[in-house]
């Protein structure tokens, strides 16, 4: 790979992708909504060009980029990733809009590749949808905004030319995440002095350390590809309350947790949904971070904050 586009560039997986792509020389178009966002952690980066964009003009991309003829395009970007605006339905929606508008610009741009960011949420939607007993969160909108745009790019993609390829992440916890997820909230509220409470944790689970997950998304890329949609994860996949009964001694200090303390979400989860096999076989991708690792790296990053 020698060149590639990323759009959400200084978002939190955004900016490990360009560190590591400028670190293998790749040069990078870094994607920003507008200049009133930090970029301090990519702007000085070797091969990194910053372009502003806002998703809503997106379309417009290729009258700002002069370049062409690029390996990759990496759509990262997404109003409402986290927060109150997942429950947002005409945030979430607009999202799909923009990823198509996305697509549209990558084309113009002559990208060879375009990659577009899911989430393992999109999994727990036909539960939602087929059991109308189970309980909803501000996450089921989000969810399924994201699975509908994975279908309407698939199909729009192939009717434009462009190689499609849906990323969907799993749980991503490390340094510089603040997005409130399980590691991120647990993590916060022991910094805070504060006992975080879960439920049982009874349903399989996974959660895949930063860097491990922009080593995929940076074979993706770099790779000749059989299929247009991975699962990006660890490879380790436990139970949920596997992974939380680690959190406390990580943290030190007296540090606890409170598992069964919230009800279970009567989500039926399964173990298949996590697995990396067809990354692995198609990309050679192995995670090189056990989940002890990675939270150690973490909790020492969130206490220097």
């Amino acid at each position: 790979m020698k060149n590639a586009i990323v759009t959400g560039a200084n978002g939190f997986v955004g900016t490990w992708l360009v560190k590591k792509l400028s670190s293998q020389n790749v040069q990078v178009t870094a994607v920003i909504k507008d200049e009133n966002e930090n970029i301090s952690d990519i702007k000085d980066l070797p091969g990194v060009k910053i372009v502003y964009c806002e998703l809503s003009d997106i379309l417009s991309l290729a009258d700002k980029i002069e370049e062409r003829n690029f390996d990759c395009f990496y759509h990262l970007a997404w109003i409402g990733s986290a927060g109150p605006l997942r429950a947002d339905y005409e945030v979430q929606l607009m999202n799909s809009k923009f990823s198509c508008d996305a697509a549209r610009a990558a084309k113009e741009l002559s990208c060879g590749k375009f990659l577009c960011a899911g989430t393992i949420t999109e999994r727990i939607i036909d539960n939602v949808i087929e059991d109308t007993t189970l309980g909803v969160s501000q996450n089921m909108i989000y969810g399924i905004a994201k699975k509908a745009t994975r279908t309407v790019l698939s199909v729009f993609c192939r009717s434009i030319g462009l190689p499609f390829v849906w990323m969907q992440f799993s749980n991503i916890y490390g340094p510089l995440n603040k997005s409130g997820n399980l590691i991120s909230y647990a993590l916060g509220e022991l910094k805070k002095g504060n006992v975080p409470e879960f439920s049982q944790g009874s349903q399989p689970y996974d959660f895949v350390y930063i860097s491990d997950i922009i080593d995929a998304i940076y074979l993706l890329g770099e790779s000749e590809l059989n299929h247009d949609f991975y699962f990006l994860g660890s490879g380790s996949p436990r139970l949920l309350r596997d992974y939380l009964s680690q959190i406390p001694s990580a943290m030190g200090d007296g540090a606890e947790i409170a598992l069964g303390k919230r009800p279970e979400d009567g989500i039926k989860y399964d173990m298949e949904w996590f697995s990396v096999d067809r990354l692995h076989q198609d990309t050679g991708y192995v995670a090189k971070h056990s989940f002890e690792e990675g939270l150690a790296k973490t909790v020492e990053w969130i206490k220097s904050v």
